[in-house]
């Protein structure tokens, strides 16, 4: 069964997002998320995600997590769900702490709370440890270069003048 056709059903979300079953069904009943699948009406049935949904549920529950208001992750949703695509493929949500903001594929970084629209500041990613790692194997190389270069001619012994007979005899 493709993702496309098939369905999570409400424990299995709960547990992917690391969220209380209670937790959800409170954001269900406030309106924070929705499962977007009809399923059969009934008292006990449980209901039914899609992927999208299950996504959502994670990234607000994350977002939560960090501090993130619940007002400003209603505004947020509103705003995600009219500007993006279906697709989440190459975006990330970023918070700060005051806005959270949207970072796409060319790494445009659009404010979606508190100056909504507007593109901020372009972030640098520097891999830090990577290059750490990279320097360190080269470091290693250069000591294997000089391991595996020919050891070089003894030192050169040059005559060393005797004060009191001006004689010169040979040292190391």
């Amino acid at each position: 069964m493709a993702a496309s056709d098939g369905f999570l059903e409400t424990p299995a979300v709960a547990r992917l997002a690391g969220l209380a079953r209670s937790t959800l069904d409170y954001w269900l009943r406030t309106g924070l998320v929705q499962a977007s699948v009809r399923g059969p009406s009934g008292r006990r049935v449980t209901r039914r995600w899609t992927v999208a949904d299950a996504v959502e549920v994670r990234a607000l529950k994350e977002l939560r997590d960090a501090g993130c208001p619940v007002r400003t992750l209603l505004i947020a949703k509103q705003r995600l769900a009219s500007d993006w695509s279906p697709s989440v493929r190459g975006k990330t949500l970023y918070w700060d702490g005051h806005d959270l903001l949207k970072i796409g594929p060319w790494d445009q970084v659009e404010s979606l709370v508190r100056q909504p629209g507007q593109t901020t500041l372009r972030l640098v990613a520097l891999p830090l440890d990577a290059w750490v790692r990279e320097t360190v194997a080269q470091v290693v190389k250069l000591d294997e270069r000089q391991q595996t270069e020919q050891p070089s001619s003894p030192p050169r012994t040059r005559p060393k003048r005797d004060a009191r007979s001006g004689v010169g005899r040979e040292t190391a």
